[in-house]
């Protein structure tokens, strides 16, 4: 398949130069078999003619380097949507706030088998609400400390989910800072003891005390942390957690669905205001080309780079399956260290993952297939919940690509 990759690479459309735009690609005709690649882009035509997304893009690479990105609808009024947008990615971005972990791991900062306490002391006082027969719940202390790995396998049994949770999101949640947040999830009950259940809950919180667990260690924000240790060592000039004014142009509108209707919610080019909490589970906003870039950290061409932000070691490691029979999943992905894990049918775990990557607010996905080198992603921009199923048949799209470039090549 490798080869396969490496031969379409030099033939088929690249991604434009960092800066320039790159706008909606005119619908492929999904009938001529020379073009592997219009399925994908009729995948996008179909979805804005129908009213789904008001517009979207998506992206194919091989080891960084773009094969092909196409999109269709507007960025706002009268503007096509372009493929270098720049799109926040909701939860997809807990991979990068798992690299941040790692790279303080690899300095020696960090230890993935270290209490949080240690850099939060208000998780030295968690409890755990334990249920008595009569039904009535008592608390005491956890029968363990909870680590590291704990937050990064979603396994922490911190309580992320129900009624509890949400007065805490709302009150802090891009309003005070991480570590507020962090503190605050601190004092809720816990619902499980660490390292027993998987529970992502509905924002994914465990990631958001990694980023307070971030900013305490190095004593910047996550942000600035970010910037220092991946964004720039890798050239991500367009990978934010607030876009710059002078990349607002590639910033689209954003929607909500109300029943069959898409409701404006942002307009185009109209920043997020910006304030000092910094998402651990989702807050970057990048470009494609940034995003394959990114994940050539998780590809074996990847791994033969010199300027590398963590180890090969590291980055198998992060692919690892962390979580085993704990899996709550119901479609053969089990969870690694910042986004789900996706092994072949032969039971087989001991090597690298058949995919890599997860999805964000139902509106954005990432799959990385290590030993191949590929990444795909898509975006568009509606609110979560988004439109989880049409990424999931974005999976069935890449598949027909892939086989069309098989063909291609025969």
């Amino acid at each position: 398949m490798t080869k396969l990759w490496r031969i379409c690479a030099a033939g088929l459309l690249a991604g434009a130069a960092v800066g320039q735009p790159v706008h909606a690609q005119e619908p492929a005709d999904a009938s001529q078999p020379s073009d592997p690649f219009a399925p994908m882009q009729a995948f996008l035509d179909e979805a804005v003619e129908s009213n789904r997304i008001p517009g979207g893009l998506a992206m194919i690479a091989l080891n960084g380097e773009i094969l092909w990105q196409g999109a269709a609808g507007e960025m706002g009024p009268d503007v096509p949507m372009r493929a270098d947008a720049i799109m926040p990615l909701a939860s997809v971005g807990k991979l990068y706030t798992a690299t941040a972990v790692m790279i303080l791991v690899e300095r020696g900062a960090i230890g993935l088998d270290d209490p949080v306490s240690r850099f939060l002391p208000a998780f030295a006082d968690v409890q755990i609400a334990v249920e008595n027969a009569d039904g009535s719940e008592t608390l005491r202390p956890p029968d363990r400390a909870v680590t590291i790995r704990d937050l990064l396998t979603h396994t922490s049994g911190l309580h992320v989910a129900g009624d509890g949770y949400w007065p805490i999101w709302n009150a802090h949640a891009g309003v005070t800072t991480t570590t507020e947040f962090a503190n605050a999830l601190a004092a809720l009950p816990m619902n499980h003891q660490p390292g027993t259940h998987f529970e992502y809950g509905f924002t994914g919180g465990a990631y958001e005390v990694l980023g307070a667990v971030i900013e305490t260690v190095t004593g910047q924000t996550l942000e600035a942390f970010m910037d220092e240790a991946i964004f720039a060592p890798l050239g991500l000039e367009e990978s934010h957690f607030f876009l710059p004014d002078e990349q607002l142009d590639r910033y689209p509108a954003f929607f909500h669905r109300d029943g069959n209707e898409l409701v404006l919610d942002r307009a185009y080019a109209v920043p997020e205001p910006r304030n000092a909490y910094f998402f651990g589970g989702g807050g970057v906003e990048a470009s494609a080309h940034d995003i394959a870039r990114f994940a050539r950290t998780f590809t074996e061409a990847g791994f033969a780079d010199e300027n590398r932000i963590i180890s090969v070691e590291t980055a198998r490691l992060m692919m690892r399956d962390h979580i085993g029979d704990l899996t709550t999943f119901s479609n053969g992905l089990s969870w690694g260290f910042g986004s789900a894990v996706r092994y072949g049918p032969d039971g087989d775990r001991s090597g690298l993952p058949d995919q890599f990557g997860w999805v964000g607010g139902g509106y954005a996905k990432l799959i990385i297939a290590p030993r191949q080198g590929l990444t795909a992603y898509i975006a568009f921009p509606i609110r979560p919940p988004g439109d989880n199923d049409l990424l999931n048949a974005f999976d069935q799209v890449l598949g027909e690509t892939v086989g069309r470039m098989q063909a291609a090549q025969q």
